[in-house]
């Protein structure tokens, strides 16, 4: 029977290289749960109607630390916590969770000390992101494809050839840019997950653009630009249930 010694990664750093000894085996990821909204309309039955938002998911991950009778210092273990923004399982390597919040940490002891346990609950964000991502670059309208399950929200960066207007364009859906003079850094990089925009020097300058930042929807998507664009590179996001 095959052995499986399990791990995961925070923010890409192993928990075994902080001093975990051992991870329980790890479970699947739940689906997270759909939200409805519930009418009353004096019927025998009530009208419900699907969300298409999502609740975060509870993620539970039990570690242990073995053969440290005489030390109770986890400061290296809260500190890998802490600071917790991605999740990677060593089962589920090909995706990444965004970590919402770690919910609670529960600590224990047997064996007279001999192994320190810790139960750890995180708080995740509904969907699986696809891991490893490569970056694509366009110098032409062309299709870009969403692999995931679920539409995504890309992060858009702009090759901007100097002050003007510029347009972004997805699947008919047109975001406007206008570069003053004197923006710095050549680029312009559109947000759509976090709906901000800023320039080359990572100045925040949503208001230089208009219009609603464009998602991708599953499968092909097409992107064309113009103006002062003369080029995008796009990071998908791509997204899974």
């Amino acid at each position: 029977m095959e052995v499986r010694n399990d791990d995961f990664w925070i923010n890409g750093v192993s928990a075994r290289s902080i001093g975990i000894t051992t991870v329980d085996p790890l479970v699947p990821p739940p689906m997270a749960s759909r939200r409805y909204n519930t009418y009353q309309i004096g019927s025998d039955t009530d009208l419900v109607d699907a969300d298409d938002s999502f609740d975060d998911i509870t993620y539970p991950i039990t570690m242990r630390v073995i053969g440290k009778p005489g030390s109770l210092d986890n400061s290296a273990l809260y500190a890998f916590l802490a600071g917790a923004r991605m999740l990677r399982l060593s089962r589920l390597k090909q995706y990444e969770f965004q970590v919402q919040k770690i919910a609670g940490i529960t600590p224990s002891m047997r064996s007279k000390g001999n192994e320190m346990i810790y139960n750890v609950s995180f708080k995740l964000a509904p969907w699986k992101y696809v891991a490893d991502e490569p970056e694509i670059t366009l110098t032409a309208a062309g299709n870009v494809q969403n692999a995931g399950t679920r539409y995504c929200k890309p992060v858009y960066t702009l090759t901007i050839t100097g002050a003007g207007t510029g347009t972004l364009t997805v699947n008919g859906q047109t975001v406007v840019v206008n570069i003053p003079v004197g923006a710095g850094g050549g680029t312009f990089t559109i947000d759509s997950e976090k709906q901000i925009a800023y320039d080359g020097n990572n100045q925040i300058h949503t208001h230089y653009t208009s219009g609603i930042f464009p998602w991708m929807n599953v499968g092909n998507n097409f992107v064309q630009f113009g103006g002062v664009v003369s080029g995008v590179t796009i990071k998908r996001n791509e997204r899974c249930y």
